[in-house]
């Protein structure tokens, strides 16, 4: 009976459901903060699938912005003077360290040291 509610649970989940889920399976038991608990304006360590990557003008210069995923919300790392990163794309795994700010609704760390994941 279990496996059959799993499966009917699966089958009419949306798509988004089912990439939260994924996304928190992926990352669980790793050591850093989930998303949604990260607390601003002190030291974190937090990681993530790299959901997007733009290049934003930030006070006449270029900057680079990577948005990351974990499951449980998203946060943007913006790395001030940069259009690129190496080794950094959609869909590739990173843990960045930083501290945490408010901006515009949304999570974001300015210049975080990064560590791309293997995988």
């Amino acid at each position: 009976m279990a496996l059959r509610n799993r499966t009917k649970s699966k089958l009419t989940a949306s798509v988004a459901d089912l990439d939260k889920a994924r996304l928190q399976d992926r990352y669980r038991g790793v050591d850093f903060t989930h998303i949604d608990e990260c607390p601003l304006r002190v030291p974190v360590r937090i990681g993530g699938e790299v959901q997007g990557i733009r290049v934003v003008p930030r006070a006449g210069s270029p900057s680079l912005e990577v948005t990351l995923a974990d499951g449980t919300g998203r946060a943007v790392a913006v790395f001030l003077g940069r259009r690129t990163l190496p080794g950094v794309a959609p869909g590739r795994s990173l843990v960045i360290e930083g501290v945490g700010r408010a901006e515009n609704g949304r999570t974001v760390l300015l210049n975080p040291a990064y560590t791309i994941l293997p995988g």
